[in-house]
């Protein structure tokens, strides 16, 4: 008994085109494994910190085969396809155990720029969660015809980072504006 060559083409063709088609529909859930266990080995994040990517930011609660979860600052349940972290740059926000800050303050041209970064730097010393060493700076950063901004740089620790942002940024505040000087 001879099977026609017809038959054999046709069944060869059918099983290619399935196969073609099942590998098309897997290949973003084999991207998402693939990922996943590229991140479970490298470890570019762990459980509990606070990441940052082009697309999405969080804090991690479970790194899983095919994605990965995190709970955003409002309070919100992010699933992210591991593919989708992979393939982006991420910023991990809690790795170091301390963190540089950057703020900025504009003076009008009527202020003594050298008593105001003297006032912000010892504001800025005043604070115990500021490290040491390397030591906050004050500097002029830009000029323009309303007046001078100045940047501080301090360093916290990561974990009290957000908190000693928020009381910095009163306390300059209060630390020029009982000494006179307006902010732009």
């Amino acid at each position: 008994m001879s099977i026609p060559n017809r038959t054999i083409i046709s069944t060869t063709a059918l099983v290619i085109a399935a196969g073609l088609a099942i590998g098309l529909a897997l290949q973003g859930t084999l991207q998402n494994i693939a990922a996943g266990i590229m991140l479970l080995v490298l470890r570019p994040f762990r459980v509990g910190e606070y990441i940052e990517t082009s697309s999405v930011k969080g804090k991690i609660v479970d790194v899983g085969l095919f994605a990965t979860e995190l709970r955003t600052s409002e309070g919100l349940y992010l699933m992210a396809p591991n593919s989708t972290l992979w393939n982006t740059p991420i910023v991990n926000h809690s790795r170091e155990p301390d963190r540089r800050q950057e703020l900025s303050i504009a003076v009008g041209n009527d202020a003594d720029v050298r008593m105001v970064k003297a006032i912000l730097l010892e504001v800025v010393k005043a604070d115990d969660r500021v490290i040491k060493q390397p030591g906050p700076r004050v500097y002029s950063d830009d000029l323009s015809a309303d007046g001078t901004t100045l940047k501080i740089e301090y360093w916290a620790k990561t974990s009290d980072w957000t908190e000693t942002r928020y009381d910095m940024i009163d306390a300059l505040k209060g630390g020029l504006t009982s000494n006179g000087i307006t902010i732009k």
